[in-house]
């Protein structure tokens, strides 16, 4: 089974467990890296089985509007889950509407990752839209957050990507900015699933189509071994014995 996995660390936690599970039904598993638009292409295309990746209706919208006759959507892993800009709590703004003319409370600019990710073309809608003067800067998600980290010791300004399930709302005092042009929405967030992979491991077809992890397990999982030091494989196994009637549930449905 190949198994995508874009380079988000909120994947990791669904992937690991995904990898156990699987691995006990007999089957082994490749983990396929790749960016947002390679992962959309290789489920529609087959060469990946699954990607626990896909966020709707509004980061992945455009992308699953072009390909998404040619693949499944499985479970909604986690549901509204929170997504925008956010600052820390000290810049006096609440609203994307209040840096119209008041761009200097950020330093003019938006702080970003991968310029073809989903965030980051419907932040340079937002911009259009709201009419800023920011320039949006892409990244990585390493650089965004080293810029976070200092920003917010030094209680300088900074505008940023900003969701959960993340550490950064463990790490950080920060908060999500206000949308009220409804750019942003609470997005789902999906397996997708390759055509025919039904056919090819229907248990595990059925696990992807009922699997749900909750945004505090994920940022669980996400503090845990990025923070506390534990290891990924370990925590995982820990869930799944924590969740065990579920998933044997899910395996079978």
């Amino acid at each position: 089974i190949k198994v995508g996995h874009a380079p988000y660390d909120y994947e990791e936690p669904m992937i690991e467990v995904f990898v156990q599970i699987a691995e006990e039904q007999g089957y082994t598993v490749d983990v396929v890296e790749g960016d947002i638009g390679f992962m959309f292409l290789s489920l529609a295309q087959g060469d990946i089985d699954l990607w626990p990746g896909i966020w709707l209706p509004s980061i992945h919208g455009s992308y699953h509007e072009e390909r998404g006759d040619d693949y499944e959507l499985g479970s909604a892993i986690f549901e509204d889950a929170p997504v925008g800009w956010a600052v820390p709590t000290y810049v006096e703004a609440d609203s994307i509407a209040d840096l119209v003319g008041n761009e200097d409370l950020v330093d003019g600019e938006l702080t970003g990752f991968e310029p073809g990710s989903g965030m980051m073309l419907v932040s340079e809608e937002i911009v259009e839209g709201y009419g800023l003067d920011l320039e949006v800067v892409p990244g990585s998600m390493a650089s965004m957050m080293s810029e976070v980290e200092y920003a917010t010791q030094q209680e300088e300004p900074i505008l940023f990507l900003a969701w959960r399930p993340h550490v950064m709302f463990r790490n950080y005092d920060i908060k999500m900015l206000e949308d009220p042009e409804g750019y942003w929405e609470q997005d789902d967030y999906f397996w997708g699933v390759a055509e025919g992979f039904d056919e090819r491991a229907p248990e595990m077809y059925r696990f992807v189509n009922n699997f749900k992890m909750s945004i505090d397990d994920t940022e669980d999982f996400l503090y845990g071994y990025q923070e506390a030091g534990e290891d990924l494989s370990d925590l995982a196994a820990q869930w799944i014995e924590d969740n065990r009637s579920d998933i044997d549930a899910w395996l079978n449905d």
